[in-house]
């Protein structure tokens, strides 16, 4: 009876450990699921993807802890073309994104459009985006969009 119980502690154990580290994985541009924070510390967890269709979903945090909001968005990729010189896998890659964001109450709503790269000189993945926001109420006519560029890291 005792063997059984110490069995079943030790697969638990070993069963929790396995789960905890491949949680302790980092997401990359090929498993993108996990957290990515940009460079004010806030974030984007991408908590689903459908690799049929490359649907993705999850939430934005706030740094400022104002909140959490649901995030949408496509990740799209092709075969990595021959470089200039003919050799296959060598030109330049990159998986495209896009996410949205709707800020609820806030009425306003930001789309990222960018690559996922491996960064040459970290060595880690990277989600390099243009944003725009657009906003119901502002002092100017012209101020409703804003626009600007990010970059996301995975959080190890």
């Amino acid at each position: 009876m005792n063997e059984r119980i110490s069995f079943r502690v030790v697969l638990g154990v070993v069963l929790l450990t396995g789960c905890m580290a491949a949680k302790a994985k980092p997401p990359t541009c090929a498993e993108p699921l996990g957290k990515w924070n940009d460079e004010v510390k806030s974030v984007i967890e991408i908590k689903t993807y459908d690799t049929t269709n490359g649907a993705i979903s999850g939430q934005y945090i706030s740094r400022s802890g104002a909140g959490s909001w649901p995030m949408v968005g496509w990740i799209n990729s092709a075969p990595a073309q021959p470089s200039a010189s003919g050799k296959a896998g060598k030109g330049d890659h990159a998986d495209v994104f896009t996410l949205a964001v709707r800020w609820g109450d806030r009425g306003s709503v930001t789309a990222w459009t960018g690559t996922c790269t491996v960064n040459s000189q970290s060595g880690r993945a990277q989600i390099s985006t243009m944003w725009h926001t657009a906003r119901p109420n502002t002092g100017f006519g012209w101020d409703h969009i804003l626009t600007g560029s990010e970059v996301f890291v995975p959080i190890e």
